[in-house]
């Protein structure tokens, strides 16, 4: 963790005029000294809404999966092939582990140590991620990630929140709370376990106020980085029936632009912002049809950022406070 902090505070001090973000590739840098990148895999792991046939209402059947995965299955196969592509196209040359698909801690502790296990044996790895939800963290789980840490890798667990508001949790069909969330972050602190939020951006009813608010939350929880996305509707979700009725509409690329901005600008400059966007799906039919490139449109961030003379965290004191659960 002090390596972790020692990057989080020369970075955070660097936020201001001309350099807006705090940003993950910059933190990775300071952090590993050198090119260090994600290898996504999908060990085969559910979720326990999709379980009970009530998944929520913009998730589509691949769970976030890694558009580099293909059809690939044994482990082994995926880490090899996404070492490969993340080689040749960035030059990486270090790599962290991360179990993206679906909720990465549903299972049984043993089940868990060795999917995990099996995973870092396949390549020389200096960090583990694993994404899940908040109502799948327990404390033995909690205990079984800080034996990673112990071992010297990093060790992060991404949590899907998606907003800080219960309503919205509700209409999206979530099946956890805004304490759930605040219980496992806590939780996951405890032992010294690096924190990550999902937040998507536009969902139905919310607007500026409520990003802010999902802002403010986060910093005063002491999450480690964000992850946004913005609101991607996709054909065969209940969202998308919702589309087709009238009562639900996703941000256009400006928009979201607009509710990201509203949201860096109360969000701590000590968050590292690990994404901006998120990948549209190509080959099923979405909305909005627009598809922006992730690289042209952080750079169009960065820039009407310097041009408004703003950066992360500028407003954070001044906003609209949200009491953590």
């Amino acid at each position: 963790m002090n390596c972790h902090s020692e990057a989080v505070r020369a970075l955070a001090a660097s936020i201001g005029p001309g350099k807006p973000l705090h940003r993950y590739s910059d933190y990775l840098k300071r952090r590993f000294g050198s090119k260090t990148y994600r290898v996504s895999v999908d060990a085969g792991f559910t979720c326990p809404v999709r379980e009970i046939g009530l998944p929520c209402t913009y998730c589509d059947v691949r769970g976030s999966r890694a558009p580099y995965l293909g059809s690939a299955d044994s482990l082994l196969e995926q880490i090899n092939g996404g070492m490969s592509f993340l080689q040749q196209r960035y030059r990486a040359e270090q790599f962290l582990l991360y179990f993206q698909a679906f909720s990465n801690t549903h299972s049984s502790v043993p089940t868990l140590r060795r999917i995990y296990d099996t995973g870092l044996s396949c390549g020389r790895f200096v960090g583990l991620i694993v994404a899940t939800r908040p109502d799948c963290l327990d404390e033995p789980t909690a205990a079984l990630l800080a034996e990673y840490r112990s071992r010297g890798l990093d060790v992060w667990v991404e949590l899907g929140l998606q907003s800080a508001h219960d309503a919205t949790l509700r209409r999206i069909r979530r099946g956890h709370s805004v304490a759930e969330f605040g219980r496992a972050t806590r939780l996951l602190q405890e032992f010294n376990i690096l924190t990550a939020a999902h937040v998507i951006l536009g969902l139905p009813g919310e607007g500026a106020r409520e990003v802010v608010q999902t802002a403010h939350y986060l910093s005063e929880l002491g999450v480690n980085g964000v992850k946004f996305h913005n609101l991607i509707i996709t054909q065969g979700t209940e969202l998308f029936r919702e589309y087709r009725a009238g009562h639900a509409s996703p941000p256009t690329t400006a928009e979201h632009r607009e509710l990201l901005i509203n949201s860096l600008e109360h969000l701590s400059p000590e968050m590292v912002v690990m994404r901006l966007t998120c990948d549209p799906p190509r080959d099923i039919p979405s909305v909005p049809e627009e598809r922006p490139d992730k690289a042209s449109f952080y750079r169009d961030v960065i820039d009407e950022m310097n041009l408004r003379n703003t950066w992360q965290g500028r407003s954070l004191d001044t906003g609209l406070h949200h009491a953590v659960p």
